[in-house]
């Protein structure tokens, strides 16, 4: 039903169970995607193209073979075919993926054909699932053609059919990831050209990145915890699904951690969609509050995975980087919601009275206190927590002197927690103070970087100044900057606390009082300008209600005008007659 007109609209709402969709999905497919098959099939080009990666796929593989062949046994040659099929593979989809989505929302922007799509009256979620899955057969369809090319390192030995089938597997999920971040950058774009630009200019360096740390970076990393996965190759996670022993480490690594990091960023990005294709005076933010309540234990469980796994004597190290990973993580929902609305709009509040929306539902709804609030009690809950195993894990350890650590890991908890709470504050008072979002997020960012940065100026320029001896003292100017709380960690003593922690508590119980004033004074700055827009809706609505009262009283007085002319002109005819 429509919020404005309160008229049903032609389709039925769709249907929410999982089963449901399903079934949907084979009876009644999604439109935009069948019309952007459709559209696809059209095309001259694209079985040209496939058949040129595929040819020149098969070329490349073949030519190594052969080179790679010729000194070393066939076992070695299919483990170095191997590497370098799905490395290539990776890169085709990582950059091929994105560049295929951006043309999706974009160019329906630039045709014009854009509002057409909107009118037909489908939902953003189920436009964005459209587009997504478009895109997402296109991608595959280059994963299926290189298939064969895929199954020829078994030919030579060395690697196992089920190493190759998870490989293509992870193949899938990563073009999954890839159409969702283009889809994502899509949304927000106006222009195609610019739109593939932006996207290949991140796709570009982020894939490389992600290829390095996730690739040769984790392979050490995974050696170290079962030595028959090779040390230094890029592709080892399928070689570790065969040949790791099953165990603890098995199930956290190579079960739990691959689907948080494939379902958290892809359902990150499907919400991102579908906020930009809702419009401004819809619900935009109940998709992102969601993921971010549900997503952050299970990041926050994610980071205090390798806590439990290493040596006793890397707990603390292995716990704060945890942390650090948590607070990034944080800081970057913190600009996330400095974005939202001041509050929700007349028609999400309309919207909110028909459907009995609950306190939990309007809670993850539009405004800027909400998404404080939200910040506040997922994240502060989430540092606790990390704080709590890392504790128990250190003092159940057999460590010469567990206190000094216990006591580093609760001054680096205190100053993260603190500057945390300063940061939601204010993001929320620019958010307020502030009428576009792009302007709270900059200045955002620069009062943040000159809080981390500049207070270490001056402890520099001061520890040149003051004398030798003194130089120790300049450190205390940097107590503002949230890299001080690893000052602090170097601090942590057996005995009383140093000038330095001291100076870091007080600091931390600064950043804490100024955040919950700034989230006060956000709070009542978004609660004036609602009682502002309520006041003049109110106003609005009482003028329409007195000119409607007026016409309504000219109308009854021209009735009964028109009444009594009618009940005298027999009575005036009469007496012409006479």
């Amino acid at each position: 039903m429509s919020v404005q007109t309160g008229s049903t609209s032609p389709a039925g709402p769709a249907p929410q169970r999982i089963v449901d969709r399903a079934r949907r999905l084979v009876g009644d497919p999604n439109p935009i995607w069948i019309r952007e098959l459709k559209q696809a099939a059209r095309l001259a080009r694209t079985p040209v193209i496939l058949l040129a990666l595929a040819v020149l796929m098969t070329l490349l593989i073949a030519s190594i073979g052969g080179m790679v062949s010729r000194d070393i046994a066939p076992a070695k040659t299919g483990v170095i075919l191997f590497q370098v099929f799905f490395s290539v593979a990776y890169f085709v989809v990582a950059l091929v993926g994105p560049a295929v989505a951006a043309n999706s929302i974009a160019s329906e922007r630039e045709g014009r054909t854009w509002e057409a799509v909107l009118l037909t009256g489908i939902p953003p979620g189920e436009i964005a699932r459209g587009k997504f899955l478009a895109a997402y057969t296109a991608i595959s369809m280059y994963v299926v053609m290189l298939a064969p090319v895929g199954a020829m390192p078994f030919l030579f030995g060395g690697i196992t059919a089920m190493e190759v089938v998870i490989a293509f597997v992870f193949l899938f999920l990563i073009a999954l990831l890839s159409v969702a971040f283009g889809l994502a950058i899509s949304s927000t774009m106006a222009s195609l050209r610019a739109a593939i630009l932006v996207t290949l200019l991140l796709a570009f360096p982020l894939s490389i990145c992600l290829f390095m740390a996730g690739g040769a970076g984790l392979s050490v990393a995974a050696h170290m915890a079962w030595p028959e996965v090779p040390e230094g190759p890029p592709i080892w996670l399928p070689v570790a699904y065969q040949r790791a022993p099953f165990g603890l480490d098995y199930a956290l690594f190579l079960i739990a951690l691959p689907i948080a990091a494939i379902a958290v960023p892809a359902w990150f990005l499907y919400q991102v969609t579908v906020a930009n294709l809702t419009s401004e005076s819809d619900d935009r933010s109940s998709g992102l509050k969601t993921w971010f309540a549900v997503c952050t234990p299970v990041i926050a469980a994610a980071a205090a995975v390798p806590a439990c796994l290493v040596k006793p004597t890397d707990r603390l190290p292995a716990t704060m980087a945890g942390m650090c990973a948590m607070f990034a993580y944080l800081t970057f929902c913190v600009f996330l919601f400095a974005g939202e609305p001041i509050g929700p709009s007349r028609r999400v509040e309309v919207h909110w009275a028909r459907i009995g929306a609950g306190r939990l539902r309007r809670f993850l709804g539009p405004g800027v206190p909400r998404s404080a609030h939200l910040l506040l009690a997922a994240g502060v809950p989430s540092v606790v927590a990390l704080w709590a195993v890392g504790h128990r894990l250190i003092l159940g350890a057999t460590l010469t002197s567990p206190e000094v650590q216990t006591r580093q890991l609760e001054y680096f908890a205190v100053y993260a927690l603190a500057f945390y709470v300063f940061l939601v504050g204010l993001g929320a008072f620019l958010r307020a103070r502030t009428a576009s979002p792009m302007i709270a997020r900059v200045l955002l960012l620069s009062l943040l970087f000159a809080i981390a940065v500049g207070p270490w100026i001056i402890a520099a320029i001061a520890g040149l100044v003051a004398e030798l001896g003194t130089s120790d003292r300049a450190l205390l100017v940097a107590a503002p900057s949230p890299f001080y709380a690893f000052a602090m960690v170097s601090k942590a003593t057996h005995g009383d606390p140093e000038p330095a922690v001291i100076v870091g508590y007080a600091a931390a119980v600064g950043w804490a009082a100024v955040g919950l004033g700034l989230l006060a004074s956000a709070r009542a700055r978004c609660a004036a300008i609602i009682a502002q827009r309520d006041a003049a809706f109110a106003q609005t609505s009482a003028l329409l209600a007195q000119e409607d009262e007026a016409a309504r009283a000219a109308e009854e007085a021209a009735l009964a005008r028109a009444a009594a002319q009618e009940s005298g002109e027999p009575g005036g005819a009469a007496g012409t007659v006479a």
